[in-house]
């Protein structure tokens, strides 16, 4: 048992849940097709049973669940990893878009897929996760973008969370965007790049504010 009560496996002294969700995360790396990757593949390579697995997770479906759910909060730690670091803010921006894109390309198809997906078992856990986690983090790079200046200083923590919102909205209705993202690097790049640029090269007073004062 550890601290908390939890019996341990006696493949490195850790929970057998978390061990069983690594080793499926792993084989499902090195599958040329993870739907051939069985239960029983991932018991034997985690030296524990089938029933275990099954004990454990109740399904091959969950335990894709509980796998994709322990590559979003690795991923939400590197990025924080790099937010709370002592980088510059362009490095930390930099970092992070590199980082991200490094995790994707590493992670198993079946598992970016159902991240993709928002099924009604991983949506809930994204949006709480987003709320408590990545948003702080985001206005935290906000504040620390104006004080280095590269940030407009009149940019509002509220309305910079709805764009936040706004932009997951709209990556949530083109799920075949991130779904084959390899192959659409170069609009993903211009994507990215509109984002934290916009399209204009150029400042236009757009509503009138300064005719009027």
């Amino acid at each position: 048992m550890n601290k908390t009560g939890r019996k341990l496996s006696a493949a490195g002294r850790r929970p057998k849940r978390e061990l069983i969700i690594e080793t499926t995360v792993e084989l499902f790396r090195r599958a040329h097709d993870v739907r051939k990757v069985s239960i029983g593949d991932i018991a034997q390579a985690a030296s524990v049973s089938p029933t275990t697995v099954y004990n454990q997770f109740g399904s091959r479906e969950a335990l894709i669940g509980e796998a994709a759910r322990s590559l979003i909060l690795d991923t939400v730690a590197f990025a924080q990893g790099v937010l709370k670091s002592d980088l510059p803010f362009a490095l930390k921006l930099t970092g992070l878009i590199s980082g991200k894109i490094r995790r994707a390309s590493q992670a198993p198809d079946e598992v970016v897929a159902k991240i993709i997906s928002q099924d009604r078992d991983i949506a809930p856990f994204i949006e709480e996760l987003f709320r408590r986690e990545v948003k702080p983090l985001w206005v935290e790079l906000l504040e620390e973008g104006k004080r280095q200046g590269y940030i407009d200083a009149s940019v509002d923590p509220d309305a910079f969370t709805v764009y936040l919102d706004v932009l997951r909205a709209g990556y949530a209705a083109l799920p075949e965007l991130a779904r084959d993202w390899k192959s659409n690097m170069e609009l993903i790049e211009q994507l990215t790049r509109l984002t934290f640029y916009g399209f204009l090269t150029k400042e236009i007073d757009l509503f009138g504010k300064k005719e009027s004062a």
